[in-house]
């Protein structure tokens, strides 16, 4: 018997394809990287500190309209039409966690709000320069998230070397005791 790990195997549930795709990806010590289960993510966002610092993530205008609102049933439209805020579920594809929020027409762009900021810049710690992806599953009717890169992280500001330990024994001893 071999101790390799069998291969976990993904289904696509999402836009209906002419043939059905199945993924197979090892699942890694870390949690799964279910962001490449996803070939296109049709709403991209590259975090700035209004979206860090406000209760609310600003989606881009024309990808929100191309990707998502023809998604959405005509009740949905209407009501984002008529500027109110529609109550829409966010799932986290890296946590597997859903969140409420609501969508809603700013101006020249979208936006989520209610519970942005705890739902997910705080629970994952998401910082400036950070993309993130939305698409809608039609089938579950959920706005899917991921964070879909970070930048790489800045290098540690040196600090000065620590003292060296003390040589005598009484010294480490009191040192111990603190």
């Amino acid at each position: 018997m071999s101790n390799r790990p069998r291969p976990t195997i993904f289904y696509s549930f999402f836009e209906p394809e002419d043939t059905p795709q199945v993924y197979y990806m090892r699942v890694e010590q870390g949690g799964l990287k279910t962001r490449d289960l996803m070939r296109e993510w049709p709403v991209k966002k590259i975090l700035t500190s209004r979206d860090i610092n406000y209760s609310q993530v600003v989606l881009p205008r024309d990808q929100v309209e191309d990707s998502l609102l023809p998604k959405l049933n005509p009740d949905e439209q209407n009501r984002i039409n008529r500027g109110q805020q529609l109550p829409i579920t966010v799932r986290d594809l890296e946590t597997l966690t859903e969140h409420q929020l609501k969508l809603w027409e700013n101006g020249s762009s979208y936006v989520l709000t209610s519970g942005w900021s705890p739902s997910f810049v705080r629970r994952r710690a998401l910082e400036i320069g950070e993309e993130v992806g939305f698409c809608w599953d039609q089938r579950l009717r959920v706005l899917r998230f991921s964070v879909r890169s970070r930048p790489p992280a800045r290098p540690l500001a040196t600090a000065a070397s620590p003292p060296p330990p003390p040589a005598n024994p009484v010294e480490l001893i009191s040192l111990a005791m603190r």
